[in-house]
């Protein structure tokens, strides 16, 4: 599927939206995107038809539906629970709409249940809670996205969980941090959210039957669960404002057994289960093409990263396909089949006396003043190709390291290119401009 064909496809599944909704007639958005005059005009009429939409949605919401007897509230409250109606009788309980969409949501990733809460960091939160009391030890990666690692130190270290540190890329290491601290849970993270991209090695976690959660935020959809691990000891997490959404916090839980449904309650006591107008931002045709676009995004960043090297070959360019080398174990070899994500990072080549934070600065700054939209953006997953500079500020890591984050997108080959060649074209012009 090539980029107009994704779009296309999301158009005619929201048309079927308006229709399913009893909306009335929905907009002639497949016509239009396919006469847009280019694929980012092309997203443009996509996304308007989709707010008009949420709009329609939002204005029909209510919190909880008004019934005629108590025998038609419990009838509709089991209807609900198990996605056979769209109603909800307290949405922050259960929501029959919210049940439907995590039906889509567990079919399209390939797991039997899904759990829809408010953020990544929620599923995160709500995944290790139910499984973890304060005596237990929790292993971990070296390194791990800051926002996990503040969670960890900030919260489940003073409840009093012990959490152990390994490299996780280190299968002998692995096998031995479990025969001495015989943890309880195992936390990973695909690919690490930095230039080192580190991708785990889950074979000893598994023979040992730890029960692990895999946090697949950097990777999405482009991860096969059947080609990596399934069933009762195993939980995937993912923020869904990256790959399935870019409209609204979105968290998910995957899973197949009872640790799932004991997720589901521990969401419905802390009140993080998402809410209804949320819920409407998201499509089903994102979600059910969701793997589709992940292999988009896996394509053009090949591609992107390509022609970096080819360009300019003093960049040093990494990603997940980098980080996995000559590994020959399942992670390894499905971020080699294409489940490697959006991101690359690079950097610039050291200059005497110049501060490398400034340079990586100066060359997104510059990069991003050739186009006429935004592209400096936080986060990734985005449709559209955009890039930010880490160094030493409170945005970024605690260890200051210089890089650029670029999060491709999904536009057409040709596209990617030339917006690959730009930032290769700008970072040489900065570098010869320092060095006069």
């Amino acid at each position: 599927m090539d980029s107009p064909s994704y779009i296309t496809a999301l158009a005619q599944s929201l048309g079927k939206e308006y229709a399913d909704h009893d909306l009335g007639a929905p907009p002639e958005i497949v016509g239009a995107v396919r006469d847009a005059p280019d694929f980012a005009s092309a997203v443009a009429r996509y996304e308007d038809a989709a707010e008009c939409l949420v709009g329609e949605l939002g204005a029909r919401f209510s919190p909880a539906q008004a019934y005629r007897s108590m025998e038609e509230f419990w009838a509709d409250a089991e209807a609900q629970a198990i996605g056979l109606s769209r109603r909800a009788y307290w949405d922050s309980y259960e929501n029959g709409a919210r049940r439907i969409a995590e039906q889509a949501l567990a079919s399209a990733f390939g797991a039997d249940h899904a759990v829809l809460v408010n953020s990544g960091m929620a599923a995160l939160d709500l995944a290790i809670r139910c499984r973890l009391a304060p005596v237990d030890c929790l292993l971990i990666h070296e390194r791990a996205y800051f926002e996990t690692q503040e969670l960890l130190s900030g919260v489940y270290g003073p409840w009093g969980v012990k959490v152990v540190s390994v490299d996780m890329r280190d299968a002998a290491a692995v096998r031995d941090a479990i025969r001495a601290h015989r943890p309880r849970l195992a936390l990973i993270e695909m690919a690490l959210n930095g230039p080192r991209c580190d991708v785990p090695c889950l074979e000893p976690l598994l023979a040992a039957e730890t029960p692990t959660i895999i946090d697949m935020s950097a990777l999405g959809h482009g991860l096969d669960p059947s080609r990596l691990a399934l069933g009762p000891n195993v939980v995937y997490i993912e923020s869904g404002m990256k790959y399935l959404t870019r409209s609204a916090g979105v968290g998910v839980i995957y899973g197949w057994s009872e640790w799932i449904e004991a997720a589901r309650l521990y969401a419905r006591r802390t009140g993080n289960q998402l809410q209804g107008r949320a819920l409407h931002w998201l499509r089903y045709g994102e979600i059910a093409l969701c793997r589709d676009r992940l292999r988009l995004h896996s394509e053009r960043r090949r591609t992107f990263a390509a022609t970096l090297r080819e360009s300019m070959p003093t960049l040093t360019v990494s990603d997940a396909l980098t980080a996995v080398g000559g590994r020959d174990d399942a992670a390894a070899r499905l971020v080699r089949s294409g489940a490697d994500g959006c991101m690359v990072f690079v950097r610039l080549p050291h200059v005497n006396g110049r501060d490398p934070e400034v340079l990586h600065r100066a060359t997104v700054a510059r990069w991003a003043r050739a186009f006429v939209s935004g592209r400096v953006r936080a986060g990734f997953g985005w449709t559209e190709t955009t890039a930010r500079a880490y160094g030493r500020d409170a945005l970024n890591t605690a260890m200051g390291e210089c890089f650029i984050r670029i999060s491709v997108g999904i536009e057409p080959h040709e596209e990617i290119v030339n917006i690959a060649r730009q930032l290769a074209r700008t970072a040489t012009e900065v570098i010869a401009e320092v060095e006069q």
